[in-house]
């Protein structure tokens, strides 16, 4: 048996609403079709990390490094002039670790979704009307169709708050830290497969499980 412990890096608490729930899920996942032996992924984050410097982060990871097996990094992309910057933020914190406490580089994975954290949201529709006990079609409350459609909205964050206001009203705020773990319970992978940054971000985690033994790759 391989007991899978992981640590993330997020950006803030509404990420780290969405993505404590999508990331074991991923895992399970992709342990459930390309699995070796028997692993058991953790349901929630060994330790949490603050944000904070580059230098500040890679140290406490160090420290716990015996209780880690895989460190997420997450960078919201933002647009285009961004994504270059936010590449180079996750590789820099990748090589920290790395050259601190000789931190296998394979086992740390930048989680960048296009523009915005709601752009892996959005790309199952049909998830977010479920989440919400909405019952008409997703484009009748301004969701985008799919996946490829989600990565092109500029602010998904905008999409989504407007989409929860017509469903529950203005009146009846939902925070999104309320709504997200729901959402995320309910994504299709095959339609998250649809998102190109969601693909990168699956294809360095199989790399990082099959590290661990936990897969076998082509």
């Amino acid at each position: 048996m391989t007991y899978v412990a992981w640590t993330a890096v997020y950006e803030g608490a509404t990420d780290a609403a969405y993505f404590d729930v999508l990331i074991p899920r991923v895992m399970e996942d992709i342990i459930f079709t390309h699995g070796i032996g028997n692993s058991d992924i953790a349901e929630s984050p060994a330790v949490r990390p603050q944000r904070d410097t580059i230098d500040a982060i890679a140290k406490y990871t160090c420290d716990n490094k015996m209780v880690v097996d895989l460190v997420f990094f997450h960078a919201d992309t933002g647009g285009h002039g961004m994504v270059d910057n936010q590449v180079a933020h996750a590789t820099t914190f990748c090589q920290a670790i790395h050259t601190l406490c000789e931190w296998p580089q394979k086992r740390c994975i930048p989680v960048m979704p296009r523009h915005e954290t709601e752009a892996w949201v959005l790309a199952d529709p049909m998830a977010v009307t479920s989440a919400l006990g909405y019952r008409g079609s997703p484009e009748s409350i301004g969701l985008p169709t799919n996946a490829a459609a989600a990565e092109q909205v500029r602010d998904p964050k905008a999409i989504l708050k407007a989409a929860v206001a017509q469903v529950r009203g203005r009146r009846r705020p939902v925070e999104a830290e309320q709504i997200l773990p729901s959402i995320a319970q309910r994504q299709s992978m095959p339609q998250l497969r649809k998102a190109q940054s969601f693909t990168r971000f699956e294809e360095r985690l199989k790399v990082a499980l099959s590290d661990l033994g936990c897969i076998s790759l082509p």
